[in-house]
């Protein structure tokens, strides 16, 4: 059996990939895979790390310019691979990869991860044979609720090691800083701004995204890379409370790891996904939303608050956790085999 994933654009669409790709495995052994990514840098990195085969689909959009030479790139790879399914997660590289398979009769299932549909994948519905969702809400015939995919390493990081790390002593909260894969220059500015207020209640770990700048600082307290790729299950793994963007990726990783977070949505973009995706976490109690306005308003007092207050963290924690759907993976890997067969049923 061979699967064909597309993602790209974000890492958020790549991982979730990754984990269902491995659910596969488990499954079906002998199953191939190929995937199908944006030409962005960061996707084709990742992918080369998780040791994945794939193909870099034009630029980071689509565009009238850019259709003509990608969809003759996709009917390239489709003759190339041969997939009995293909498996979206968003980004615009996917819609040519999903028209040319929907006119190869290749089934098709799309997953969207963020509570409110994105423009690709509200496209690739119409010719998809399932449509998986991340957060609940009332569905189609051929819509179900998986919960979003996560890789199970994520989750089993080791104290010690990001301790060894970071160099911190565990014996202080220690704050995550997360931009989403790209980074986010507003949030980097806050804490550059803020760092000697942040590193009075808490030890500060801040990933700033690549090419991005973090605190002109060199105290201890304080430990910034511009992208963790292996080690970030370690650093989750000392993480008392974190800062982030609200992406659907990012909330998935937090809340299989029980992190508190305070959530500042990126807003005006993609129907305001980030923003609908941070009231859902929010509503769970595992989330403090804080509008990008508001940042030199209320974040500092924010941090304080579950910085000062364990019983807080840990009441926010057990909440969170209830946010992560442990076997997304696998009800997503059955999906995918279940769509192969022609008379099949789909779970």
């Amino acid at each position: 059996m061979n699967i064909l994933f597309a993602a790209g654009g974000s890492i958020g669409h790549i991982a979730p990939c990754i984990a269902v790709w491995r659910a596969v495995q488990k499954i079906e052994p002998a199953a191939e895979a190929h995937f199908v990514c944006s030409t962005r840098p960061e996707d084709q990195t990742f992918l080369q790390k998780e040791g994945m085969a794939f193909t870099a689909l034009g630029g980071r959009g689509v565009s009238l310019a850019t259709l003509p030479a990608m969809m003759i790139r996709a009917w390239q790879v489709i003759a190339e691979t041969q997939p009995d399914v293909l498996f979206t997660k968003g980004g615009g590289v996917t819609i040519p990869m999903a028209f040319a398979c929907w006119m190869k009769h290749v089934p098709i299932v799309v997953h969207e991860s963020d509570a409110v549909p994105g423009r690709a994948t509200r496209m690739i519905s119409r010719w998809a044979k399932v449509v998986c969702h991340g957060f609940p809400s009332s569905f189609a015939d051929k819509e179900r609720f998986t919960g979003n995919p996560v890789r199970h390493e994520i989750s089993q990081g080791s104290r010690d090691r990001g301790l060894q790390l970071t160099g911190f002593t565990g014996n202080r909260p220690i704050l995550l800083v997360l931009g989403g894969s790209q980074g986010a220059t507003t949030i980097n500015e806050f804490v550059a701004k803020n760092i000697d207020a942040l590193l009075a209640c808490a030890d500060v770990i801040h990933i700033t995204g690549e090419g991005k700048q973090g605190a002109l600082t060199s105290r201890p307290e304080y430990w910034t890379r511009p992208f963790v790729h292996e080690d970030l299950s370690h650093l989750y793994a000392i993480a008392s409370m974190a800062l982030s963007r609200a992406g659907a990726g990012s909330i998935g990783e937090l809340a299989a790891n029980g992190i508190p977070a305070i959530l500042v949505p990126l807003e005006g973009v993609a129907h305001d996904h980030q923003v609908k995706n941070a009231e859902a976490a929010v509503a769970s109690g595992g989330c403090i939303l804080t509008k990008q306005t508001k940042l030199d308003t209320e974040m500092m007092g924010n941090v304080r608050k579950l910085a000062e207050h364990s019983d807080i963290r840990s009441e926010m924690s057990a909440n969170m956790r209830r946010l992560h759907t442990s076997d997304a993976d696998v009800a997503i890997a059955k999906i995918l085999l279940a769509s192969v067969l022609d008379h099949g049923v789909v779970p």
